[in-house]
């Protein structure tokens, strides 16, 4: 004879009942910070081992978001009964009938979690023993002893994705708001355009257009290697230093001391394997000249018109080692030239930008390129400074079109 199968609609999920679980109250809903665990346990009564099925069945019947009840066995919690494990074995009529007590169905919890401890520290572990033990609940109690509920590894997941969205959103407004204010060119006596966009919420580029006084000017464009969080951390150790540098009087230091100060610094807090490459502008008006380092960065391209009034580019490739390495100084007094000298004239433009421009890829995978950058920076010597913007956005979305960003892309265009 066939099994008589009984309606189990209790034990959906998607119900539309949305009436709030009788959870027991403990006093300490409101007792920790959103990063630990207490903050999304369940306190949910518990239930003997030796109780029939019917004993939850009817709590899932009552409370449709629940889908587990803690189960004790001599006056301690052990595991769990969860609502698929019940729907299995009451889903006809005869199962529910040969139904033995939640005892023989509980999944041990293989350790137990405390209410204090934060979520980013057991989410790995927790995860771990999900996988392996095919477990979605554990047990968490209070201070290391006391029951008081049960979590959820998908509710902790979650709220882990929801803590890393804000954390990330936290730190992209920190790194734009340095950003911002390391670069206000107001009040310069040349101008700057400065475009950015980064691959991911935070990212590894860096710029700087700081007065150091004294008609001294600091121009920078800087590219992190790695990604997202780790290249951003350095983002803002760069960031301290320059305003350091300003606050110790920079403008006393002549610019190749003002370099090699800058890499002796990022040498001590680098780590090893990790480099950060650099194209800087030193711009002195009381020499009249500006001075360009280029640190293992991408070309630098100066534009000028010839004595034909025809404008040429010059391209100024990168003759010192990355900063971080400990290595400038030593490249600086070896190096027969390792500073480009330009002088100050009207019309002079120095174009700034990191390997995400020339690595952007259109739809059928091709780069950018070195050969087109040059073309675009020659392009943009004939362009309006009040356009300079428009036109480095125009190009940037232009090529990728509907391609997803490799990487951060860094532009200035700095003009006299």
């Amino acid at each position: 004879m066939e099994d008589e199968f009984i309606d189990s609609s209790f034990f959906s999920e998607d119900l539309k009942d949305t009436t709030p679980a009788h959870v027991r109250k403990t006093g300490l809903e409101n007792s920790f910070n959103e990063r630990q665990v207490g903050s999304i346990a369940i306190p949910v009564e518990s239930v003997s081992s030796l109780a029939s099925l019917d004993v939850v069945i009817e709590m899932f019947e009552q409370q449709p978001e629940l889908n587990a009840v803690p189960v004790e066995r001599d006056d301690h919690v052990i595991g769990v009964i969860e609502r698929k494990t019940v729907e299995e074995n009451t889903s006809s009529a005869f199962k529910r009938f040969v139904a033995k007590t939640c005892g023989d169905y509980v999944k041990e919890s293989p350790f137990t979690l405390n209410c204090n401890d934060f979520i980013e520290k057991v989410a790995a572990r927790v995860n771990e023993a999900a996988i392996k033990i095919e477990i979605k609940h554990f047990i968490v109690l209070v201070n290391n002893r006391s029951f008081y509920g049960i979590m959820s590894v998908a509710q902790m997941n979650s709220k882990l994705e929801d803590l890393r969205t804000h954390d990330l959103e936290k730190a992209a407004a920190i790194q734009q708001n340095m950003l911002k204010k390391n670069s206000n060119t107001k009040g310069f006596p040349f101008s700057v355009c400065i475009w950015n966009r980064m691959a991911n919420a935070v990212g590894g580029d860096y710029y700087i257009a700081k007065e150091l006084g004294d008609d001294k000017y600091f121009v920078g464009c800087f590219d992190v290697s790695g990604k997202n969080v780790s290249a951003s951390l350095l983002t803002v150790t760069l960031g301290s230093i320059f305003s350091m540098l300003t606050m110790q009087g920079a403008s006393k230091l002549t610019s190749s001391k003002l370099v090699v100060m800058l890499d002796n610094f990022l040498q001590e807090i680098v780590p090893i394997g990790n480099f950060i490459t650099g194209a800087i502008c030193y711009i002195n008006y009381t020499t009249g000249s500006v001075e360009v380092y280029n640190c293992g960065h991408t070309n630098v391209f100066a534009c000028m018109n010839d004595e034909t009034g025809k404008g040429k580019v010059a391209t100024l490739q990168p003759p010192l080692p990355p900063f971080g390495m400990g290595a400038v100084a030593e490249a600086i007094t070896a190096a027969k030239k390792c500073t480009y000298r330009l002088a100050i004239k009207p019309g002079l433009q120095i174009n700034l930008y990191s390997d995400g421009f020339t690595d952007m890829q259109n739809d059928n995978g091709e780069r950018f390129d070195e050969d087109r950058t040059k073309a675009f920076f020659g392009d943009l010597f004939s362009t309006d400074f009040e356009s300079a913007e428009a036109a480095i956005e125009k190009a940037v979305n232009g090529w990728i079109q509907n391609s997803l960003l490799p990487d951060d892309i860094t532009v200035m265009n700095i003009r006299f």
